[in-house]
């Protein structure tokens, strides 16, 4: 069985607190296998701008059911709402990572220009990774290793140090990007779908949890959208939604701010009683049993 889980600045710092960060807006650190623990099984929804940049060694991933290899010198980027899946991860690998949340996005619409067109161009050519030359892989360590440095630091104007230092690192990853000839690679109609399906169930998931919807979008018939899904990634479309509204619900029900009738609502549920029996057919225990569970620890 697939174990799903959230991905954030704020429970990566709950996990990890002593990684360099600026809030929950800024996180980046560097990694080696000896870091991390790589459980089989596992998929990430993802709720940042996330970016990993290879340092050694060699990772293979799933991002939104699409197979990805990352190598020296490869960079990872991927906006907010993408599941990623880990398959492997050789023992020599070292990596960085930088996570941004959209609040500080937000705050800097230079920041979020910059971003919105690089995440457009690599979504038009339907890529996650940017192979870096040398001298570019050179000047992106140098730019994250002293972001790294920044976050550690008592700057008298740090938060506007940290956004003049995030605009520098992505206006140059953008003319990286830009340089290079990239071409369209073949996606075959099921793969299209596929990939489709991943970027409508990521957004929409919240409110719509029927299959016909996605079908509808897709304009296809909802028993093609079900056997491409279950081809691909050994699941229902169901089972998928579920999973995301089941990771939505535990991070909803770890914050004080709103009672289970609000949570509810909120996720598009008839009603209290209907949102308790789907969290306990998902999770074997109410709403109110995990939120207890989870206050007591």
């Amino acid at each position: 069985m697939v174990k799903s889980r959230i991905f954030d600045n704020a429970q990566l710092l709950k996990e990890h607190p002593g990684i360099p960060h600026y809030r929950e807006d800024v996180v980046c650190f560097k990694s080696e296998y000896g870091d991390r623990s790589y459980p089989a099984n596992e998929q990430y929804f993802n709720r940042e701008l996330y970016m990993i940049f290879m340092l050694e060694g060699r990772s293979e991933i799933l991002v939104n059911g699409e197979a990805i290899v990352l190598e020296a010198n490869t960079l990872l980027i991927h906006g907010p709402n993408y599941l990623t899946n880990h398959l492997f991860s050789s023992r020599d690998i070292r990596f960085i990572t930088l996570s941004i949340s959209e609040s500080m996005r937000t705050q800097d619409s230079y920041l979020t220009q910059i971003v919105s067109v690089l995440l457009a161009t690599m979504r038009q050519n339907r890529q996650y990774t940017i192979r870096l030359t040398d001298e570019e892989a050179s000047v992106a360590r140098k730019e994250l290793e002293e972001l790294m440095c920044l976050l550690g630091s008592r700057h008298s104007f740090l938060f506007r140090r940290i956004q003049a230092a995030c605009n520098a690192l992505f206006l140059d990853i953008a003319d990286f990007l830009s340089r290079k000839t990239v071409i369209k690679k073949h996606v075959s109609p099921k793969d299209h779908v596929l990939q489709e399906f991943h970027a409508l169930v990521t957004c929409h998931f919240r409110e719509e949890h029927f299959v016909g919807f996605y079908a509808d979008k897709l304009a296809i018939s909802e028993q093609y959208l079900s056997r491409i899904v279950r081809n691909a990634t050994g699941r229902s479309v169901s089972t998928i939604i579920n999973e995301l509204l089941t990771m939505e619900a535990q991070m909803l029900l770890g914050s004080r701010k709103h009672t289970v009738n609000e949570l509810a609502a909120q996720l598009c549920f008839s009603d209290a009683s209907a949102f308790c029996k789907f969290f306990k057919r998902n999770t074997g225990e109410t709403p109110l049993e995990f939120r207890r569970r989870l206050w007591q620890k």
